[in-house]
């Protein structure tokens, strides 16, 4: 028995060694914070936006990004906060938004399908609601929208003030609603395409923003160059598909 185990030895050092030489690459270790979306972000570390930080952090061995995941408003306050270099999701507002705490980043790494979402008893043409938004009570995220809105607080109680008719419509990411409207059963929804947004990543404001958005801008056109990018992203949210309740 005791000839069986400097083979094992040599096993474990070699192993070890390796281990330790590949931790001895990592440069950089960042922080994200990912603010859960159900099906796409699971408080479970599931998910395939997840899985989209985690194919990014495979990408640069001299780098690591440690995910940790929370409700969305704690998410982005942890990069306001400092206790994350980065976060998602968010969208780029359609102008320059200086009042928030945080910043955007440079680089987008896709484009954000966001679908209209109506109470078939009350018609709404996206038409109408790009000429007179004013008119309607529409719920969305106030900061990324190009006109007034009301603050939806979840997709879910959107969705359901929606089909009782209390607010004429609900923006929203195409994937993240759907999923939402599929597990509610709401028959009475209408969808439309309304808009493409740009995904792009939360970042702290001042130097360590800029330090984060370099590093971000050089790994994302990387990929898009190389052509990855776009097949990976779709893993997440895809073009406009139009199909009804």
């Amino acid at each position: 028995m005791r000839r069986n185990r400097f083979p094992l030895l040599l096993v474990f050092v070699l192993l070890t060694s390796q281990s330790i030489h590949a931790n001895d690459q990592v440069e950089n270790t960042y922080v994200a914070h990912l603010g859960e979306l159900p099906g796409l972000i699971n408080p479970d570390g599931t998910g395939a936006f997840v899985d989209f930080v985690r194919y990014l952090d495979e990408q640069d061995p001299t780098t690591k990004i440690n995910i940790e995941i929370f409700p969305i408003h704690r998410a982005i306050n942890g990069v306001v906060k400092g206790h994350a270099d980065f976060g998602l999701p968010a969208v780029r507002p359609p102008s320059n938004v200086t009042h928030l705490p945080f910043a955007f980043s440079e680089v987008s790494f896709g484009l954000v399908t966001h679908v209209l979402y109506t109470n078939k008893a009350l018609p709404l043409a996206v038409e109408e609601l790009w000429a007179q938004p004013s008119l309607y009570t529409i719920e969305a995220v106030p900061y990324y929208m190009p006109f007034e809105v009301q603050r939806s607080h979840s997709i879910q109680q959107s969705l359901l003030r929606l089909a009782a008719g209390r607010i004429d419509g609900f923006v929203w990411a195409q994937e993240e609603a759907d999923m939402m409207l599929k597990a509610l059963d709401l028959a009475m929804i209408k969808r439309a395409h309304f808009a493409d947004f740009q995904d792009v990543f939360v970042i702290p404001k001042g130097e360590s923003g800029e330090e984060i958005d370099a590093y971000l801008t050089q790994l994302i056109t990387r990929l898009r160059e190389s052509g990855e990018l776009t097949a990976e992203y779709r893993k997440v949210h895809r073009p406009y598909v139009n199909w009804q309740p």
